[in-house]
């Protein structure tokens, strides 16, 4: 037979395993629930770094995209670069070309006008030393009632001819009133001459004189021609012919 105690002790048994059976179910009830939370975990993680490299690869096609079109419109640039390099460079050269051409012909029409500056002195001081000559022959010429004479100016044998200054030399105001005076005096000569001449018109040295009279006007010209910028010079130029020249 069993006591109270006895009894009591048994249904707190049961109830004890009662209660340690529903604490067993319920840690393999939470197993399971973590097992399925670590599996949805698992699985979020997984979509999450799907969705991470989608956007990855998406981005990296875009930017492959923008290098693709910054490539292509470098390479559009470097060839307009270099066409206008190459067209500014060959702009240059035949700029320098042309320039080295001018600064030649300029050079050389130089030496031209300062070879017939140089000519002109020259005859300038023939025209000084043919005056001084004229001026002896006149002072030794005899009148005839055969021959009529036209008086000269006396002022138009006081002829002040010098050389040019040289650092005038380059200078077209210069050059120009240069020769101007130098045609005046040609033409002072050229009435002294055909005057001498009426007086003797046998003197061999005023043929001479008619000769190199000629001459500097033929020079006078060549000058107008060369350097067209040298302007009234044709109004004043005359005809010297020698008279009664004797060969």
């Amino acid at each position: 037979m069993s006591s109270p105690e006895s009894a009591q002790t048994f249904a707190e048994l049961f109830e004890i395993n009662d209660l340690k059976a529903q604490v067993q179910e319920k840690d393999t009830v939470i197993l399971k629930l973590k097992a399925k939370i670590k599996s949805f975990s698992g699985d979020v993680k997984e979509r999450k770094v799907k969705r991470d490299v989608e956007e990855f690869e998406t981005m990296n096609l875009e930017l492959d995209h923008k290098v693709t079109k910054l490539a292509a419109e470098n390479k559009h640039l470097k060839q307009t670069y270099k066409q206008l390099f190459d067209l500014i460079k060959s702009s240059r050269v035949q700029s320098k070309e042309h320039c080295d051409d001018l600064i030649n012909k300029v050079n050389l029409k130089s030496v031209k006008v300062s070879d017939l500056i140089a000519s002109l002195q020259e005859k300038v001081l023939v025209i000084t030393a043919l005056k001084e000559q004229l001026n002896k022959l006149k002072s030794k010429a005899i009148l005839t009632d055969a021959v009529s004479l036209n008086l000269i100016d006396p002022a138009l044998l006081q002829v002040d001819v010098a050389s040019l200054v040289p650092k005038l030399r380059m200078n077209r105001t210069a050059h120009t009133d240069y020769i101007r005076h130098t045609q005046e005096e040609a033409a002072t000569l050229r009435e002294i001459v055909e005057s001498e001449r009426l007086l003797s018109p046998l003197n061999t040295s005023l043929a001479y004189a008619c000769k190199y009279t000629r001459r500097i006007q033929e020079l006078l010209i060549i000058l107008q021609q060369t350097c067209p910028s040298i302007t009234d010079l044709g109004t004043k130029l005359v005809a010297v012919t020698p008279k009664n020249k004797t060969k």
